[in-house]
């Protein structure tokens, strides 16, 4: 065994003289829903629960508190440390193989700093596409049938007097912008609403994907002027910021339904609020935003908005999955040198099929079930 006792412990992995311990494993933030699995984790690393803030954490690194930790489990936003930007990185101890990441978006995150570090991150992509449907669905039935402006008329005691009339669903197009899980589980739903499915996409589906989803790939343009429904489903990048904006906006059929479950600025909120005072965009529905947790005021005050606090996700189900891939893609790549769901991908960090007699690592118990 002293080949792998000097193997690990040139990777930072903590050691004491007579055997090899479990591998440090730093959390940001604990684990609320994966409980089961989180035990069954705890049996083969030795897991630190981080109490500090900001400040806090970049003081223990550079005092080397982390210099002999294997992974962190990163929980963005929520993380008493915050995101995971630049300054960050660079005191992050080189022992460190993988920051997970329990979310699908990685916005917020500076990848390519870790990249130049040897740090592989992970997100968990595919385990969200469900829930974020469902709230898009949520937010097109709020818009298309005035849902939204009928609960608040019952709340204001005036009944449904001025609300006008909605659509049927079925009476309306769907033009979803970005097919990837979550613009396909859109399209599923839809499709049980009867609406007519169009979809843009950079690259175009294979024609058994698309008849499986019962949807048609559509020019960009022609998508933007002709869906009486459209959805942003794309990931935030520099391509995709402000991807909606006047410009996009003027090409929308008037009264247009615009709904975002994708990252706020996707969408020039600005632009959008002069959109929806001129009538050219007829409603909209928000589960995210430029500037949140601020919303433009044009949007509070708006009737015809229906808004939501970037709860897209928050289902028991979906953060149980998102914590049960995290701790996965910790173990997989420390103890098989490759993730199950990296963003970015570094060579040569992780040890390889790490196994002792005492640590049996075949046997722990993480399924995405």
């Amino acid at each position: 065994m002293n080949w792998l006792k000097t193997k690990m412990g040139s990777q930072g992995w903590d050691m004491n003289d007579d055997d090899i311990k479990k591998p440090n494993v730093l959390f940001l933030a604990p684990i609320k829903f994966a409980r089961q699995e989180f035990e069954d984790f705890e049996e083969y690393f030795t897991v630190k629960i981080y109490d500090g803030d900001r400040e806090e954490f970049i003081r223990r690194c550079k005092k080397g508190k982390y210099d002999n930790y294997a992974a962190i489990y990163w929980a963005g936003g929520v993380s008493p440390v915050g995101n995971l930007d630049s300054e960050l990185v660079s005191h992050i101890p080189t022992s460190i193989s993988i920051i997970s990441l329990p979310m699908a978006g990685y916005n917020t995150m500076d990848i390519d700093s870790c990249t130049a570090k040897g740090i592989t991150v992970t997100n968990t992509p595919g385990v969200v596409s469900a829930a974020t449907a469902d709230t898009a669905m949520f937010l097109i039935l709020g818009c298309i049938r005035k849902f939204t402006q009928g609960q608040t008329s019952l709340r204001a005691g005036t009944w449904k007097n001025d609300l006008g009339y909605g659509h049927d669903m079925a009476a309306a197009s769907l033009g979803i912008i970005g097919m990837g899980g979550i613009g396909k589980a859109i399209a599923k739903r839809a499709n049980a609403f009867g609406m007519v499915v169009n979809y843009y996409n950079r690259t175009r589906l294979d024609i058994r994907v698309e008849a499986e989803y019962d949807v048609q790939f559509a020019a960009y343009d022609t998508l933007l002027r002709e869906s009486d429904v459209i959805v942003i489903c794309v990931p935030l990048n520099a391509n995709t910021r402000h991807m909606i904006n006047a410009t996009q906006l003027n090409k929308m059929k008037k009264g247009v339904v615009l709904v975002n479950i994708a990252r706020g600025p996707v969408v020039d909120e600005a632009a959008l609020v002069e959109a929806l005072e001129s009538g050219r965009v007829g409603s909209a529905g928000l589960d995210v935003f430029e500037f949140e947790p601020k919303v433009h005021e044009g949007l509070l005050k708006h009737p015809q908005c229906t808004l939501l606090p970037h709860m897209g996700t928050t289902t028991e189900e979906s953060l149980r999955s998102m914590e049960k891939l995290a701790l996965k893609n910790i173990m997989n790549l420390l103890m098989h040198g490759e993730a199950i769901s990296p963003i970015n991908k570094v060579v040569g960090k992780a040890l390889d099929g790490v196994m002792t007699d005492s640590v049996d690592f075949s046997k722990i118990n993480l399924t995405l079930q």
